[in-house]
């Protein structure tokens, strides 16, 4: 390795930033394109449970649902609670009352956010 200047290119919160270092600057940084890699993997991430519960209520402006749910099975395990959850954008809030017996796939995401996936109404 050489003690002349070289430009280095730090990835940080999406934004390529070009920085000036010799040999300490390099051992810092190696390879920047395997942390780009290593978020993406982080947000591609998705852990699935499936449910049942009653609607207690809906708030269509927000996208939530707020719900009394027995224990979600699958990789996301929860135990029975009463929790509000966002809605995915596919789900059709219209359809949907309080009171309302449902089936829900939830999923979790790599920041930690549950988001219920799909809702079935359960036949009366």
């Amino acid at each position: 390795m050489t003690s002349k200047r070289r430009s280095i290119w730090l990835v940080a919160a999406g934004a390529a930033i070009p920085m000036i270092g010799g040999a300490a600057a390099s051992a810092e940084i190696k390879d920047s394109s395997s942390f780009v890699v290593a978020q993406a993997a982080e947000k591609a991430e998705k852990v699935t449970g499936e449910g049942e519960g009653v609607i207690r209520a809906i708030n269509a402006d927000d996208r939530q649902l707020m719900l009394t749910h027995g224990p979600v099975t699958g990789p996301l395990e929860m135990s029975s609670m009463t929790m509000a959850f966002h809605v995915a954008p596919g789900v059709d809030l219209a359809r949907l009352s309080k009171g309302m017996k449902i089936k829900f796939t939830i999923s979790r995401d790599a920041k930690g956010l549950y988001v219920i996936e799909d809702v079935r109404p359960e036949a009366p």
